[in-house]
């Protein structure tokens, strides 16, 4: 048998080890929190990640010139493939045809950023195609890529 006061003194010595057990994970805890966000705060302009997104998604933005037609008509192409992948979500040869066709357009997009970095001047009013790709990436590459996760996901 256990007697009454050994039975509170482990109770007594549980509590304590919870309480113990408790205070480091919180300290633990608060350590970890500090560690990710001094990760990721920019050292330079000391805003944190998000911000900085943010900052540059309204600079890539306004550095974009939305009245071109032909950046028009491929954010239109790209709503209505979309549409298509919607719409045909049911017929799996169409989808699986599809999804290898924007993959190698996607595999491509680097071959096609250096010819239109080369010829822009015959469509665009101002130079977007660089060498490291960033804008075809943003207006060709991550559309389609979502497009194909869509593929993926609605099956």
């Amino acid at each position: 048998r256990v007697r009454s006061g050994s039975l509170s003194s482990a109770r007594h010595t549980m509590e304590d080890l919870f309480e113990d057990a408790k205070g480091s994970f919180e300290q633990a805890a608060t350590t970890l929190v500090d560690e990710v966000r001094k990760a990721f705060v920019d050292e330079r302009t000391g805003k944190n990640a998000f911000e900085l997104a943010v900052e540059q998604a309204k600079q890539f933005y306004n550095a974009v010139d939305w009245s071109e037609q032909w950046i028009q008509a491929l954010l239109a192409s790209e709503l209505v493939l979309l549409l298509i992948v919607v719409f045909t979500r049911n017929r799996t040869t169409f989808q699986g045809i599809l999804f290898l066709v924007l993959g190698a357009v996607i595999y491509c997009a680097k071959y096609l950023n250096v010819y239109l970095e080369n010829n822009w001047e015959a469509f665009s009013r101002q130079p977007y195609f660089d060498k490291s790709g960033l804008f075809i990436s943003i207006m060709l590459s991550g559309p389609l890529l979502v497009i194909n996760m869509v593929i993926v996901v609605s099956r």
